[in-house]
């Protein structure tokens, strides 16, 4: 079985930077504790001096020489002024000709923070100047023209690199927006942790480089500044264990420790290279490098079953400010329904309390999906890629086309399970404009129901038929519907189908009778071997009205989709774990106290283990 190729290293340039110093610099932090990976940036916050470009050619021949693998950092938006970047074409090429395979690039910088999320004035300086030249655009007219206007800067980074005939173009991201950044060309896509959630930001990144093909993507570890505020606290200090541990069960290829192996000084606190802080750091890596060496992850990343889908326009980031594409100064484009739709997914290791009622099965497999992982994979994605999934699940923003709902259908037919809202089948690209549903015999052909044109608002709850048209699906249904209404939070606006087709698995009442409801709250429908499935809302799942039932909807499937997996994995909430080629499980407690204890079961096989708090151990199944 092939073994995955895995990078472990530093970053130099984020406390000092002394071009005459350097390879004494590498010797020390980066040869001789054993890493093999190393990005460079050849200057110190900001100090944008230019450098002779004999230094450059001077450290790639070093590194090559002790099988060091390093990209370079910032060269464009830090450039040197008057110039795009800090390299010649000349330089690249001498570079490649004495690194050769070691030399991996140029990585340019959090491209989507900056562009897409960051507040007004969080880099106190005007628009268009100081360190990156781009004018941040505050006036698009929607969604669709900010998704180009980011395509468009970030082709502009990216030309320039291509000009010089960089073998590799990297991106450093701390959102969930990796996904622009190789739909604009980048080809190692990097995210940096923990900005953000990692449980939504590292499936977001994984499941792009996925759908655009990247034969690796990587984890950038900027702990000094993110992992928390009190840099002494025993929390923080275990969450950069599990920070690279988590990375390396989820399919991780590249690690670089932005720093504090040589300093750590951020939030007013200096801890000096010899301090019990630096030294934990300097651990953190000698362990992540013995790990690399003596296990043999299989190559092509965990095996992932069940997928959200970002869809069309997307812009939830995951981390910085709280409007989509930098529009702060207009309402409508602060986060809203489709953007806390993904909370969704952010509960998605959670067990179901014991209190839920729609918990079924001979064991409580509820904590996660088939193979323990999930993806964020963007619609964009090729329709090849998106039948790798058992299960599709929309949560945030779409703006649907006859193109897109075209490749959904292939992909229900093919097999898949789908669901989604009506409000992610709205053609419109304006935030807070007029609905418009894309509705023909499109869309009758994927949910077997026919859009009657009228919307109904209400608070009232739902209730479900006992039976799903899929056999291994269980909802918390009635065979008579003489039952209480579940599910009521709130006003809601439906909109009003006809079945053509289709089966309504739930129906829209405040009544305890049975009486039949013309309103559908969940449509089935069968289109060759697969189920589509229709939550009729309008609104996005993030509405605090139709969130309760959206997320039952989801969590069955997931439930559905770890119930019939040849691997089950029962054990506590807090366990994250992963699936590689050979059955390989990597089992990992993120808990930062206790043990837990786990089953893991196939067929008639069954390991019963304890692991310890901060574990993570593999076994074969």
């Amino acid at each position: 079985m092939e073994r995955d190729i895995i990078l472990n290293g530093i970053h130099i340039g984020e406390h000092n930077f002394r071009a005459d110093n350097m390879i004494e610099e590498l010797y020390n932090r980066c040869v001789k504790p054993g890493y093999n990976f190393v990005t460079i940036r050849p200057f110190y916050m900001g100090r944008r001096k230019e450098l002779p470009q004999e230094y450059y050619i001077e450290w790639a021949k070093y590194l090559a020489e002790n099988k060091i693998y390093f990209i370079f950092f910032y060269l464009i938006q830090f450039a040197p002024d008057g110039k795009d970047t800090h390299l010649t074409a000349e330089t690249v090429e001498k570079i490649r000709e004495v690194a050769g395979e070691y030399f991996l690039g140029d990585m340019i910088g959090e491209t989507g923070s900056s562009f897409a999320c960051k507040f007004p004035g969080y880099f106190n300086r005007k628009e268009g100047t100081g360190a990156d030249p781009t004018v941040i655009k505050t006036d698009y007219a929607d969604m669709k023209a900010a998704h180009e206007g980011y395509i468009s800067d970030i082709e502009r980074y990216i030309g320039i690199d291509r000009k010089l005939n960089m073998p590799k173009i990297a991106a450093v991201e701390a959102t969930g927006l990796n996904k622009y950044n190789l739909e604009a060309g980048v080809d190692l896509p990097i995210l940096e942790m923990m900005c953000g959630n990692p449980d939504i930001l590292v499936p977001a990144l994984r499941g792009a480089a996925r759908a655009y093909g990247a034969d690796m993507w990587g984890t950038y570890v900027a702990h000094e500044w993110y992992g928390g505020m009190r840099h002494s606290d025993i929390i923080k200090r275990k969450r950069l264990e599990l920070t690279y541990k988590y990375a390396y069960l989820s399919g991780s290829n590249v690690f670089c420790l932005e720093s504090g192996d040589e300093i750590v000084n951020a939030y007013g606190q200096i801890h000096e290279a010899d301090s019990e802080v630096c030294r934990e750091y300097r651990a953190a890596m000698t362990e992540m490098s013995e790990l690399i060496k003596r296990d043999a992850r299989p190559k092509g990343g965990p095996k992932v079953k069940f997928a959200f889908v970002s869809g069309l326009h997307d812009a939830y980031g995951g981390w910085g400010g709280s409007s989509v594409w930098n529009q702060f100064h207009r309402k409508e484009w602060g986060h809203g329904e489709a953007e806390h739709s993904w909370r969704i997914a952010e509960n998605a290791w959670q067990k179901r309390s014991w209190t839920d009622i729609a918990n079924f099965g001979e064991e409580d497999v509820s904590s996660s999906p088939a193979y323990g992982m999930f993806d964020i994979v963007p619609i964009e994605a090729p329709i090849e890629k998106l039948s790798e999934y058992d299960y599709l699940v929309f949560l945030g923003w779409n703006s649907m086309t006859d193109e897109n709902l075209d490749k959904l259908t292939e992909y229900v037919s093919r097999g898949g399970n789908l669901l989604m809202s009506a409000a992610h089948l709205n053609r419109s690209t304006v935030r807070g404009g007029d609905f418009d549903m894309l509705s023909d015999e499109r869309l009758e052909k994927l949910f077997g129901a026919r859009f009657t044109g009228e919307t109904v608002n209400t608070n009232d709850g739902v209730k479900f038929k006992f039976d799903s048209i899929k056999e291994d699906r269980l909802y918390p249904g009635s065979h008579t519907l003489l039952c209480d209404p579940i599910y009521s939070a709130g006003y809601v606006d439906y909109a009003k189908f006809e079945l053509c087709g289709g089966n309504d698995v739930a129906i829209v009442t405040g009544s305890f009778i049975g009486d039949p409801s013309d309103v559908p709250a969940v449509i089935e429908n069968k289109v060759g071997s697969g189920t589509a499935t229709l939550v009729t809302s309008i609104n996005y799942p993030g509405n605090p009205g139709l969130y309760p039932l959206y997320n039952a909807v989801v969590r069955e499937m997931i439930t559905e989709s770890s119930r019939n997996c040849d691997i089950k994995v029962l054990g506590s909430d807090r366990l994250r774990w992963s699936v590689y080629e050979g059955d390989k499980v990597y089992l990992l407690n993120t808990d930062y106290d206790m043990p837990i204890t786990v089953k893991v079961i196939k067929g008639e096989k069954e390991q019963t283990l304890t692991l310890n708090s901060l574990e993570l151990r593999a076994i074969e199944m």
